[in-house]
């Protein structure tokens, strides 16, 4: 008989499937960010077309997020064996058809088949972000609830953070996989291969192989490896001995979830997305304009951000082995209120300088994957034998709610500080940070006061029947 080590390795062969796949869509979203402006620019796309399309891509994830969260309840609780399988080919689909999509819109940007000043091609990458948001969003979905439902809840924390190092890996080399396109250009003049398109073809290619790797090596009824799990799938397998009246018995009498635990963990997930999606999108206008940073220096910034983020999420993973949940938690808290406190500049805090800057945004970095990797772990432990697709989809959902409205809000709470905070005069090139980080280190305040008082309902299902 294989040692225990052995055999919950046996039944974790879908991990390094998982951590491939999100490097993959990492890079995906990755790779079109530095070109996509100049992409809707060639098809005389108006100025505010690029700001929908980033937005929609985040309105995207909530949608797929709620979808296949939906899809997952159900396909665990109906048909554990595959459901999952179907799910994610149904996922890497609509993101095959988005990356086509993105493809296409050059071919229909004006003077090549569409007749009007820019044709249909930038509604056309409006509708491929959307519909490729609605991908990573559900895949998100999809993978996580299985990592939740299928792994022993020892190995949880762990695996969460283990995927999320390849999540980050992707971020970081997507930009420099897209540097790599540049000198590419052939094809006819409809149908093009250059710096612009090549993006579009490297996820169409992503998906498909995804989709081959997932229907020939995801197996998902030989990955279960959580007890109770095991147990609720071989009473679906006997639901006919049983009877349906008596399995609907059994249902109704299963204890639910602490939901004061789940929304503790869900404000969390929120403040961490909250100051994460700020710091991204006001940090090019601001440092520019109040430190005077070339293009360069932001790109080193950036540069420096995503080793720092992919060196914690590795810490991460190790702490898991050896931290509490709860302890990291805090722990992603206290980095994020910290930091949020130290890029506060007047007049509710001293004269924001180049040093505290970076120490500020080098602690929110750190905060996030934290964050995020540890809470996501700690929900699905909390949710326990709970179907868990629907509620992963809805702290999906929260996390992109910031990112969704982020960019509009961020550059105009700037403004609104110096109208609401005057003195000093003038107000400082790039605006006041005071608001939206004061804003910011009061939601992780919060959520820590709250995790303190709550700490109980955040214990795992199972401990908290024992204690």
């Amino acid at each position: 008989m294989c040692p225990p080590t052995v055999r919950r390795r046996g039944r974790e062969s879908w991990v390094p499937l998982f951590k491939i796949q999100v490097f993959l869509a990492c890079v995906s979203f990755s790779i079109i960010v530095p070109s996509i402006a100049p992409y809707l620019a060639r098809m005389g796309a108006p100025e505010y077309i690029l700001g929908v399309a980033v937005a929609v891509y985040s309105l995207g994830e909530m949608i797929g997020s709620t979808y296949f969260g939906r899809w997952m309840t159900v396909a665990m609780r109906e048909d554990p064996d595959s459901g999952p399988r179907r799910a994610l080919l149904a996922a890497i689909a609509v993101g095959f058809l988005g990356s086509t999509a993105y493809v296409l819109a050059d071919a229909l940007r004006g003077g090549a088949i569409a007749p009007s000043p820019y044709g249909f091609g930038p509604a056309l990458v409006v509708v491929a972000r959307l519909t490729t948001g609605i991908w990573t969003g559900g895949k998100m979905t999809i993978e996580q609830t299985y990592i939740g439902e299928a792994a022993a809840p020892e190995r949880t924390t762990e695996i969460t953070s283990e995927v999320g190092v390849f999540a980050v890996l992707g971020f970081v080399v997507g930009p420099t996989i897209g540097a790599l396109f540049s000198p590419v250009d052939f094809g006819s003049r409809v149908w093009r291969v250059d710096q612009y398109t090549a993006p579009g073809y490297f996820i169409a290619i992503a998906c498909a192989l995804m989709s081959g790797a997932t229907g020939l090596a995801f197996d998902p009824k030989a990955g279960y490896a959580n007890p109770v799990v095991l147990r609720r799938q071989n009473s679906s397998r006997d639901l006919d001995a049983y009877g349906a009246t008596e399995h609907g018995k059994l249902e109704e009498e299963e204890e639910e979830p602490d939901k004061v635990g789940l929304w503790t963990l869900l404000a969390c997930f929120f403040a961490h997305f909250y100051s994460f999606a700020i710091q991204e999108t006001i940090t090019t206008p601001f440092v520019a304009a109040r430190f005077g940073w070339s293009q360069r220096q932001i790109d080193y910034l950036f540069a420096g951000v995503g080793l720092l983020s992919l060196l914690t999420s590795f810490v991460v993973a190790l702490l898991a082995k050896v931290c509490s949940d709860v302890a990291l938690l805090v722990l992603s808290l206290v980095f994020g209120l910290v930091g949020s406190l130290a890029l506060i500049d007047q007049p509710l805090g001293p004269p924001l300088d180049v040093v505290r800057f970076l120490l500020g945004f080098g602690l929110i970095t750190i905060a996030f994957p934290f964050g995020r990797n540890v809470a996501l772990a700690m929900y699905s432990k909390v949710l326990g034998p709970t179907p868990q697709g629907s509620w992963i989809g809805l702290m999906f959902v929260v996390g992109a709610i910031p990112r969704c409205l982020g960019p509009s809000w961020s550059l105009y709470c700037l403004r609104l500080a110096c109208t609401l905070f005057p003195r000093p005069a003038p107000c400082p090139a790039g605006g006041r940070t005071c608001l939206e980080f004061f804003i910011s280190a009061a939601f992780f305040a919060a959520c820590m006061i709250l995790v303190f008082r709550v700490k109980t309902a955040l214990l795992p299902f199972e401990d908290r029947n024992r204690s």
